[in-house]
């Protein structure tokens, strides 16, 4: 019985161990035969280091996996990356979503990713706008709120708006007004708060320290809406900094030929090696770039004459702080100076004006600004006058004259002078030969110091002649 029960035992497991081996053999077999192996964890067909199984894009290599629209298509193989159901090669913004494709500026780049989109023309891009529909280049926020004046409700963010705050750019929750006269108290005298005086301010409601007025119409380029001044409102004007009533625009790009160079040379319009970016008169070729009076314009395109203003090189010396002077120099039968406190008026358009009737032995006339308060000495480096010479209506005629001195004081004492311009000989017959435009003369400021200074205007022989003075003026270049 024992023996027939090990004989049973032994052929059981003979047969087990059999099945074994079978199987073992059969799994090997499938193994070992073929090409077309099964994915698997182990599987990286693009070599990025990405089993294929988890790969976003198993057959272009990307590591990082990157997927912007999160479709589960790796962006390196996504047709359209950002998902907005424009194809990547006709998206005008591949990497942010926009399916309705805006480019207000029509430069081919899609308002959403444009950095230069700048849909008011002001020249700050939307993406930094604080107000991008509404024009405003100083991008002014008193209230530091990151929405600009012109297009904030509540400008000095004192919880009043602005139409019911009696003082829309000084915080004055309080709304205390004392004299009842609709401005508070907070910013009377000074409505818009920026230091400048309602009677001086060419700005009332609108902040304005510098008092920038570009087309010195009288008002503040803040709130002019042509500051330019050519007849076009500025967020309709093709270039709003640069005067072009015409608005030519040659290669039709929305930007006037004025400040983009048009059909011609995009960087170099007059041809005169200076960029436009950087030429002060870009239509008219001007390589020596001279800009006497400092405003900006060049001397050969400045339609505004010779000037000195506050936001100018030169600034003019006022009545504020200067007395006008003026009077006779040497032998001069008939000559006089009239209205010699126009030279310090602050207006281009007025003058004092020297009369010569003959003036024999260095004869003629001065105009002067002189110190009011002799201590206070002239800082700039230079000093200057805008003159002009009117048309004389018979005969004028200058010999060894023309004599245009500047003259240094220091306390009533002249310290220095500079002659800036002389002539041996000059003859003009009814008007012929006249030089009657504005043009300004300046010389280097004297070493010395000087509280005041004169120009002379003089010569050997001088007869039947004008000399008009517009302005004086000091400055550092």
């Amino acid at each position: 019985m024992n023996s027939q029960m090990r004989i049973l035992f032994a052929m059981l497991l003979t047969a087990l161990l059999g099945m074994g081996l079978a199987g073992c053999e059969a799994e090997g077999d499938g193994s070992s035969v073929g090409n077309n192996n099964p994915v698997s964890r182990d599987n990286d067909q693009d070599n990025d280091g990405v089993p294929d199984d988890v790969d976003n894009c198993p057959a272009n290599a990307n590591a990082m996996q990157e997927d912007q629209d999160g479709d589960g298509i790796g962006d390196v193989c996504d047709d359209d990356r950002d998902g907005d159901g424009e194809d990547n090669p006709t998206d005008n913004c591949p990497l942010v979503a926009n399916p309705n494709q805006e480019d207000t500026d029509g430069d081919g780049i899609g308002d959403a990713c444009d950095m230069n989109n700048d849909q008011d023309n002001d020249g700050i891009d939307d993406g930094v706008d604080n107000c991008p529909t509404i024009f405003n280049p100083e991008q002014s926020d008193v209230d530091n709120d990151g929405i600009g004046d012109v297009c904030d409700d509540d400008a000095d963010g004192d919880g009043i708006d602005n139409n019911n705050d009696n003082c829309v750019y000084t915080p004055n929750n309080d709304q205390v007004d004392t004299d009842t006269d609709g401005i508070g108290d907070a910013c009377e005298d000074d409505r818009d708060g920026d230091t400048i005086l309602d009677p001086n301010d060419n700005c009332l409601n609108t902040p304005n320290t510098d008092q920038a007025d570009q087309d010195l119409d009288g008002i503040g380029d803040v709130c002019d809406d042509d500051r330019d001044g050519d007849g076009i409102p500025n967020d309709t004007d093709n270039c709003p900094f640069t005067a072009n009533a015409d608005q030519a625009d040659s290669n039709g790009n929305g930007i006037g030929d004025v400040c983009d160079g048009g059909g011609g040379d995009p960087t170099d319009t007059d041809g005169d090696g200076i960029p436009d970016v950087t030429d002060n008169c870009p239509l008219i070729p001007n390589a020596d770039q001279t800009d006497a009076d400092g405003d900006g314009k060049g001397d050969v395109c400045d339609d505004d004459g010779f000037n000195c203003a506050a936001t100018n090189t030169y600034q003019q010396l006022g009545n504020t702080d200067y007395t006008a002077d003026s009077g006779v120099l040497g032998v001069c039968l008939g000559c006089s100076v009239d209205d010699e406190a126009n030279a310090l008026d602050a207006s281009n358009a007025t003058f004092a004006q020297i009369n010569i009737g003959a003036a024999l032995l260095y004869g003629g006339g001065f105009v002067a600004a002189v110190a009011n308060d002799t201590s206070m000495d002239i800082a700039e480096s230079e000093v200057g006058f805008v003159i002009s010479d009117p048309s004389s209506q018979l005969v004028n005629l200058e010999l060894l004259g023309n004599f245009i001195t500047i003259r240094f004081f220091n306390d009533g004492v002249e310290v220095d002078s500079a002659t800036v311009g002389g002539g041996l000989l000059d003859l003009d017959l009814l008007g012929l030969g006249a030089n009657s435009d504005q043009r300004f003369v300046a010389a280097p400021a004297s070493s010395q110091a000087f509280d005041s200074i004169q120009l002379d205007y003089a010569g050997l022989v001088n007869a039947n002649k004008s000399f008009r003075v517009h302005d004086v003026c000091v400055g550092t270049p």
